[in-house]
């Protein structure tokens, strides 16, 4: 009888040991069970923002502001002023401002009237669509989708009899206007080109940004 009591102590200290044992075993599964559930999401998380960076890049459009005076196709003088869409995605143009000598207008005429008004004014009467002579061409911007690697050339003076003075004043002036530009891409992201042709991201294209 004195030597079965010790056994069944044994016994039970052992059974003890291995209830701790699974215990411990359980909160080292459902730690693990954790880690890889959260390691599952951070993973889900990266791929999903990825494939938003990627969409994203695929539909960046990039306006700039570009002035020259000759047409590449014919090789003859023409004062372009034109909006290009450097990106890999359409733009949804929604603002444009010009400025001449820091001073800002709404339409590329108020410039004409603040650096030449008296060549304008002398042009304007004999002004027609005969380009050969020297007419212009104007288009509208604001409102207007541009293609990603097209261009809208917004106003075009071509050199002739009834234009020299006025084109060579303006050639001349061309180098003073800056234009801002404010668009926004398919996913209704908007940027702003300042003046100084540097983009930037902003919330929408109001007239206060």
């Amino acid at each position: 009888m004195s030597d079965a009591a010790p056994t069944s102590s044994s016994n039970s200290n052992d059974n003890k040991e291995q209830g701790i044992s699974s215990q411990k075993l359980n909160l080292i599964l459902a730690i693990c069970a954790i880690l890889i559930s959260a390691a599952s999401f951070y993973a889900t998380y990266l791929q999903a923002n990825a494939a938003e960076k990627q969409v994203k890049a695929m539909t960046l459009p990039l306006l700039q502001f570009e002035s020259s005076n000759l047409d590449e196709k014919t090789n003859k003088p023409v004062i372009k002023f034109a909006i290009n869409n450097g990106g890999v995605g359409p733009a949804l143009i929604k603002r444009l401002q010009l400025s001449y000598k820091n001073k800002n207008y709404q339409n590329i005429f108020q410039v004409i009237d603040a650096c030449c008004a008296s060549e304008h004014q002398e042009f304007s009467p004999k002004a027609s669509m005969n380009l050969s002579q020297g007419g212009f061409i104007t288009s509208t911007v604001v409102g207007r989708i541009l293609p990603a690697q097209q261009k809208i050339n917004f106003y075009q003076l071509y050199d002739g009899k009834v234009s020299h003075k006025f084109w060579n004043k303006l050639n001349d002036e061309r180098r003073y206007l800056k234009v801002s530009v404010c668009y926004c891409s398919l996913l209704d992201e908007c940027y702003l080109t300042t003046e100084a042709q540097v983009v930037k991201s902003v919330a929408s294209c109001v007239l206060d940004e």
